[in-house]
């Protein structure tokens, strides 16, 4: 009889254990459940928030293309516009009897004159400007220079001018101490002209050097031995 009663406690106190943990075990279960509900919840959530942001910059990027659009249209009229003017002009223009250019002198201030490719050319002899193999102006020439930088300030005032020095093909010998080339010498008288230009009143600005020295003679050695001076007129 004892021992029939520690049986059936065994028995319930199991019984209870595994209601217990029937419990348990159905408790936890909902618990996930609904964890994984308001997991799903979320997600559905930051979804729909994705969904209404995409839409958003898809509606920004149409409008930013209309007003491209429109832009594009308004730039095209505009070059079509200019493109009908720019026709009218060529068309007046060849309607036009253009202008005769003047013609340029002969000589200024005594020396000879050529035009080449727009430019007006003044030869200026080095046997009537320079001692042989020197830079220094001869009074007579300063004389004639005085000339031309009135007749330049009258005839062509800020237009560019180029002065460029010109030798014989001898070496140099007798100067070599004062001038390593031809090409220096040339140099150098080219720079003593526009100096004294200068100070008759044409801008230092107006005025640029060169020097071809020997490598452009002409029919003599006293013909070779000049300085051009050459007026940009185009």
């Amino acid at each position: 009889m004892a021992a029939s009663q520690a049986e059936r406690r065994v028995y319930r106190k199991g019984c209870r254990d595994e209601m217990t943990h029937r419990r348990t075990l159905w408790t936890s279960v909902t618990c996930l459940g609904a964890l994984g509900l308001l997991m799903l919840g979320g997600c559905d959530q930051n979804s729909k928030d994705r969904e209404a942001l995409l839409a958003e910059e898809a509606s920004t990027l149409r409008m930013e293309l209309d007003k491209q659009k429109t832009r594009n249209q308004d730039l095209a009229a505009e070059n079509q516009k200019l493109t009908l003017r720019n026709q009218q002009l060529e068309s007046d223009m060849m309607g036009e009897t253009p202008a005769k250019a003047e013609p340029a002198p002969s000589t200024l201030a005594g020396f000879d004159v050529k035009v080449r490719d727009g430019e007006v050319v003044v030869n200026l002899p080095s046997d009537v400007m320079f001692d042989s193999g020197r830079d220094t102006l001869k009074p007579a020439a300063k004389t004639s220079l005085n000339k031309v930088a009135t007749e330049l300030e009258r005839n062509y005032p800020n237009h560019k001018i180029r002065l460029i020095g010109f030798t014989d093909t001898d070496p140099i010998k007798k100067s070599k101490d004062r001038y390593e080339t031809n090409h220096h010498l040339g140099f150098e008288r080219a720079y003593s002209v526009g100096e004294y230009l200068q100070g008759k009143g044409i801008p230092a600005e107006l005025i640029s050097y060169a020097s071809y020295g020997p490598h452009a003679p002409k029919g003599s050695k006293s013909q070779s031995r000049r300085v051009e001076l050459v007026v940009l007129v185009e």
